[in-house]
């Protein structure tokens, strides 16, 4: 019984204990940069950071290239993703172009061969033949009837 109210006092103090402790952030601090100069008590001028501002300078200096190349890289898979999709916009027109052209080809085809088909049933027709035919036949038959006539009067 002891150990439990013990333990659970132990617990509790834990949790108290841990709850008040906070940590330092960073990203609120600034950092101190002080410039000195050859008069300043140090063996040479310069420029003095804190451990916040070099502990920034160096993490900035680190990766700010692969920052700038991150965006670099972002910005040119944007630009190709824009190409691609304009190709491939162009590369459907120009298939569905084909596919007309292909199409209409095909029914200009169909056409002339049933024009053609056409012109070879008027060529075969002869009935301009058997138009001149019976005009001739009439007036053979016509002068055949009148020299008849006549010699039937003689």
């Amino acid at each position: 019984m002891f150990k439990k109210i013990f333990t659970i006092f132990l617990i509790i103090c834990f949790l108290c204990v841990t709850t008040s402790a906070t940590a330092q952030e960073l990203e609120n601090q600034e950092g101190n940069i002080t410039s000195i100069s050859v008069g300043d008590p140090a063996p040479f001028s310069g420029i003095l950071l804190d451990s916040i501002a070099g502990a920034k300078f160096i993490a900035k200096s680190r990766y700010c290239g692969i920052e700038l190349e991150l965006k670099i890289k972002k910005d040119f898979e944007v630009e190709l993703a824009n190409k691609q999709l304009a190709i491939d916009l162009l590369q459907t027109q120009y298939g569905s172009l084909e596919n007309t052209h292909n199409q209409l080809l095909a029914q200009k085809e169909k056409e002339i061969n049933q024009l053609n088909e056409i012109i070879k049933d008027e060529i075969d027709d002869h009935s301009h033949w058997w138009f001149a035919g019976g005009i001739i036949a009439g007036i053979v038959l016509s002068i055949g009837i009148f020299y008849a006539a006549v010699e039937v009067q003689n």
